[in-house]
């Protein structure tokens, strides 16, 4: 700074320590997050780089290394290519395809955690449009093949004859893993701010999940498998 080459010392890396309570206490532990990969880019494409100069206008000889190293670590995967694989004839040539998310199932609570009124969902949770969402779903539950226009009528008509719902604070996803047993793949939480036995507050937290629904028309988002479609944390 006293040379004038910064201004400040405000670095991505400095700046981001000023948000890493917050995110943890928004978002959960930042489990696998590390700079080892960063860290060792910085090894092959800086440190190495510079040791290849002779320390006089490093710039345009870093670059040179670099663009050379590519150039045979490209020619090296040609020849070993060539040499353990026949060409591929171009009337045998198929399109691969894209990769396909594997099977999920929900694992979830055999029994809610409590009852929670609309008013608390909304206060509490953040839910604030559950209700109209709620009756959107019976709607399209109970006339699927109506049209849009229709169904937001028969929506705005739908009677909910109760002012609470049961609220599952964690749901779970499992996958048949590489060694044939089921294991934990993903997971959604949500759950208003709580006062633990030591009077110590817990903060809030949502996950943001993609629910896919049926279209209508045939149109939408194409997300997760069926097996939980239509189901949200709350």
């Amino acid at each position: 700074m006293d040379l004038g080459v910064r201004q400040n010392f405000n670095l991505p890396k400095l700046h981001s320590l000023t948000h890493y309570v917050s995110s943890i206490h928004l978002f959960g532990t930042t489990d696998n997050y590390n700079t080892e990969q960063t860290e060792r880019l910085h090894i092959e494409f800086a440190k190495d780089a510079y040791r290849a100069t002779n320390r006089k206008d490093i710039y345009p000889q870093m670059t040179t290394w670099l663009e050379r190293r590519e150039k045979i670590l490209l020619h090296t995967a040609f020849v070993k290519w060539r040499q353990h694989k026949h060409p591929i004839q171009p009337q045998t040539r198929r399109i691969p395809e894209p990769p396909r998310v594997p099977t999920q199932t929900i694992k979830m609570a055999l029994s809610p955690v409590k009852s929670v009124t609309f008013d608390v969902l909304a206060s509490n949770y953040g839910a604030i449009g559950f209700q109209d969402a709620l009756a959107d779903f019976l709607a399209r539950l109970n006339h699927p093949s109506v049209s849009v226009s229709a169904l937001r009528q028969r929506a705005a008509d739908t009677l909910i004859p109760f002012r609470s719902v049961p609220v599952f604070h964690n749901i779970k996803f499992t996958k048949i893993g590489d060694s044939g047993k089921s294991e934990i793949s993903d997971s959604a939480h949500a759950r208003p701010e709580t006062v633990d036995t030591n009077s110590r507050v817990l903060p809030a937290r949502f996950d943001t999940v993609i629910v896919r629904q049926d279209s209508l028309h045939g149109q939408g988002l194409k997300g997760r498998p069926h097996s939980y479609q239509n189901r949200t944390p709350n």
